[in-house]
Order: structure tokens, then sequence, then C-alpha cells
């Protein structure tokens, strides 16, 4: 489709690059002027960040009516403390990606669910079957009935996150018991921490199928 946002209609954006070590990284910013020749952008950094430019990346645009993503190129990067301001080239057409910003991946992490039980605190250790920043899913070995609420943590190779949840339901599909989960009160740095192993995730299987 053509590229024809608004800025008025633009939450905010999505620069997924690789650092001068060659890891996929991703960085949110805001759109601060909109041409049609380049876009600039800001975000505040506060522990640095190791970028070389021009290097081409994939920018998402989070709107009020979905999420966009294309590729292009980040022309050049300007330093102010604690702010980096990136200018990029304005893309020649947008792939429209959905109607949420949070996708859903493959996942395997290994995931404890706390509850209460008949005033007992009980634990349940599982495998994920798939997360996104938004929610995640666990795959029993039997049902279980839990309550609405309880508490979870997701445990990564160099991170373990905590958080509350909402028990949405169980699904058996393929012979799989999955129960579903909201987060309920995640720290927004550790939202888009799940948010960049998503994409990450999303951008090596699509290299394993080239």
């Amino acid at each position: 489709m053509n590229f024809n946002l608004n800025l008025d209609n633009i939450n905010y954006i999505k620069i997924v690059y690789c650092d001068r070590e060659g890891s996929t990284r991703c960085i949110k910013a805001t759109i601060k002027n909109l041409g049609e020749r380049e876009i600039y952008a800001c975000a505040k950094i506060e522990n640095g960040i190791s970028i070389q430019t021009p290097q081409d990346i994939m920018l998402s645009f989070i709107s009020d009516n979905g999420l966009y993503r294309t590729n292009t190129v980040l022309k050049y990067i300007v330093f102010q403390e604690p702010f980096v301001y990136f200018a990029m080239k304005a893309p020649e057409g947008l792939d429209y990606q959905q109607n949420r910003e949070y996708f859903r991946v493959k996942s395997s992490e290994k995931v404890l669910i706390n509850y209460i039980k008949n005033e007992e605190k009980q634990t349940v250790t599982c495998l994920a079957h798939d997360i996104s920043a938004n929610g995640i899913r666990v795959e029993l070995d039997s049902r279980i009935d839990f309550p609405e609420d309880v508490s979870l943590k997701i445990i990564f190779e160099n991170k373990e996150i905590s958080t509350d949840a909402k028990f949405i339901r169980i699904d058996e599909e393929d012979d799989i018991l999955k129960a579903a989960f909201y987060y309920t009160n995640l720290k927004e740095q550790d939202r888009d921490f799940i948010s960049q192993q998503c994409i990450k995730r999303q951008i090596e299987e699509k290299r394993s199928k080239i």
C-alpha cells in the first residue's frame, strides 16, 4: 500500500537494527517529522546505544488502525543526551501486518504459575507454547482449575520476568492442553524485552525459510 500514514495517527514507531556486535536490537521512538524523503524520530536512551550508520533497518509504525511494517535505511543518528535522533529514508510503501501491535511467536521458555487455592499457595511448572508482549500460552500435562488471578515467572536465557496475569481459558489443540494468560501489570521495560524477543524470533524464522 502507499505510504500515506498521517503523523497524527501514529502512536510511535519501532526501529529494528543491528548493533556493532551484529546482534538484533529494537528501539521504540517518537516521530518528530514525516517528510516525503526522510523520517525523523527521537528516543530516550538511558544506557547508551551501539549502532553503525548507514544500515538497512526494519521499521514498524504503530497507528490507530493497526501495525504497519517496512524496510528502509537508517541514514544517520545524532546524540543529544539523554536523547538520540534518527534520520531515516522515507519508504516507498508499507505492508499492513495486523490490527494489533503485538504478535505471537513460538516459544519454549520455562514458566512458573503461582496462585492461591484453598488458602494455600500452589505452583505449576510448565513450558511456554507461544508468547507475545500481551500474553502467553503454556502447555499442561493435565487440566488445572486456575483462579482468575495468578502470577507468572517467565524464565528466558538471560532474564527472568515476573508479572501478575489473568487466566483466560484452556484449549486442547493437537492433543495438547494449552492455558492462556493475559499480563495485567507487566513493566514497560519487560514488555519491550518480550517484544524484542518476538521480533528476533520472527526474523530468524523468516531467514530459516529462505
